[in-house]
């Protein structure tokens, strides 16, 4: 049974998915809409408009290779720095598994950090899909309650609750905030499994407490 670095067996990955499409299905239904299939930011298209539906406790907003990542609206300066973030790793998953004490902490996150300490918002955006999603349906799985939320409110409330920003050891971009101050994303590379792609996530339950009032 294979796992991943983020603990996670295969068949507890495709068994998410599967929760996720049954989720989209569930929302489309009673939103009467459909249902979008495909790797894109909607995943159902109501009369209300397009939405991007989550339910999971720990949501990942992006798996992005370095062309998609390069594609955002950065600065020359930003595209630099999202370069030299990636090509720290090797292409090759087994010279990378042949050294991982020394791709253990990646350099160039400080550079990643002094670029967009102060842009996190456009990150953000750039992971959330601003102007591909009308509205964020979010379902809370500690009580089962179901938000929607309109991103324009949704990205206002979030860069509100940000207070934080910085790097970890290990190379993360972490961006903290809300009352208690809380890990809300984490930017960061992933090693030997889908290996070289920056990953974007978050916990949704923090998401939802921020968003929600």
């Amino acid at each position: 049974m294979k796992k991943s670095l983020h603990g996670m067996t295969s068949e507890e990955a495709q068994g998410k998915k599967y929760e996720g499409h049954e989720n989209e299905k569930k929302v489309a239904k009673s939103e009467n809409g459909i249902v979008i299939l495909g790797q894109g930011k909607i995943d159902v298209i109501t009369p209300e408009g397009r939405l991007s539906c989550k339910q999971g406790k720990k949501t990942q907003w992006g798996l992005y290779c370095l062309e998609t990542m390069i594609s955002g609206p950065w600065s020359d300066e930003q595209k630099r720095s999202i370069s030299d973030y990636f090509n720290f790793l090797p292409d090759s998953v087994e010279e990378y598994l042949r050294s991982r004490d020394f791709f253990r902490n990646n350099p160039f996150a400080q550079t990643l950090f002094n670029q967009f300490n102060n842009k996190v918002m456009d990150l953000i955006k750039f992971f959330y899909g601003e102007g591909k999603i009308d509205i964020f349906h979010l379902t809370d799985r500690r009580d089962g309650k179901i938000y929607k939320i309109s991103s324009e409110v949704f990205f206002n409330k979030i860069s509100k609750s940000i207070k934080k920003v910085y790097t970890t050891k290990g190379g993360k971009l972490v961006i903290a905030g809300g009352e208690k101050n809380l890990i809300l994303f984490e930017l960061e590379m992933r090693k030997g499994t889908n290996h070289k792609k920056i990953l974007f996530h978050s916990p949704l339950s923090r998401v939802i407490d921020i968003v929600k009032n």
